[in-house]
């Protein structure tokens, strides 16, 4: 069982990098599908977590999950984005139905990125420039997370503070967990999009997946402000808690290469945390 499940993690850990093709479709994972100029796909074209971007020819359908379908050249059947957009240049044609399928609050791309509070791992978040206008921007959804999540508590206070208790007990096993979370939502996706019915159901299960990641947030925000008021002896309570770890991660990940890693290690031990505790509603 262990020598599968390690075979199973690499095999899903090199999945993104490749182009998988079987006779009848590409897919790609992690990164944009690109049908050059001249070329022509006998099949299916699909991206998740990226966009479909045809500048020659596709046959078949055109698929783009947490990305957006561009159409320079043509596409033959069907054009379809969930959770981005379907954009046809003026020389572009799509011979089919064109569908797009919105998800509310920018969620699409949070999936993509998790140290920009999205999903999948980018090496750009290891370093970023300073410029004020972006800090001045992400200072402000900042205070729009801390918003969201003071409401959450103030909705969910003994879920958040019993998530927020398993947060130090068997961390190793919840950070392999969140991970594996992590890497079967594009599977999951994938297998949803060759299904006649699936494909409305992909927004609920990437809702789902970025309402987990931020449940676990939550709770290892007040973890940590538990920690740092030991020390500080501010008045105790949830939100007093809540804020002091919140702002601790915010500053952190403002640290060029230690933010990047720290976002995307916050996230798996998220989804985590929120698989063993169900949402607050069990004790791990």
């Amino acid at each position: 069982m262990k020598r599968f499940l390690i075979l199973l993690l690499a095999a899903l850990f090199l999945l993104p990098a490749y182009a998988l093709a079987d006779g009848g479709y590409i897919a790609q994972m992690g990164k944009d599908l690109v049908i050059g100029p001249g070329e022509v796909l006998d099949g299916d074209a699909v991206a998740i977590m990226g966009s479909v971007i045809v500048n020659g020819k596709v046959s078949g359908d055109a698929v783009a999950v947490m990305g957006d379908v561009v159409v320079n050249g043509t596409v033959e059947g069907d054009a379809t984005a969930v959770g981005g957009r379907v954009v046809i240049d003026k020389n572009g044609r799509v011979l089919g139905k064109t569908n797009q399928v919105g998800i509310a609050g920018g969620i699409g791309e949070m999936m993509r990125n998790p140290g920009m509070r999205g999903f999948y791992w980018n090496p750009g978040i290891m370093v970023r420039p300073f410029r004020p206008r972006t800090t001045v921007f992400n200072f402000v959804r900042f205070l729009g997370t801390l918003a969201l999540g003071a409401l959450a508590i103030a909705l969910f206070p003994n879920s958040v503070r019993t998530a927020a208790q398993a947060v130090d007990k068997d961390t190793g096993n919840k950070l392999l967990k969140g991970f594996l979370i992590m890497l079967l939502t594009p599977v999951v996706a994938l297998l949803l999009v060759f299904t006649l019915i699936g494909i409305p159901l992909i927004p609920a299960v990437i809702i789902l997946v970025v309402a987990a990641g931020f449940f676990g947030y939550l709770a290892i925000s007040v973890f940590l402000g538990r920690k740092l008021n030991v020390h500080l002896r501010i008045n105790t309570n949830l939100f007093t808690e809540y804020l002091l770890g919140a702002l601790a991660l915010w500053l952190v990940q403002l640290v060029p290469y230690v933010g990047g890693i720290v976002s995307l290690v916050v996230f798996i031990l998220s989804l985590g945390i929120t698989l063993e505790t169900r949402f607050g509603t069990k004790q791990a």
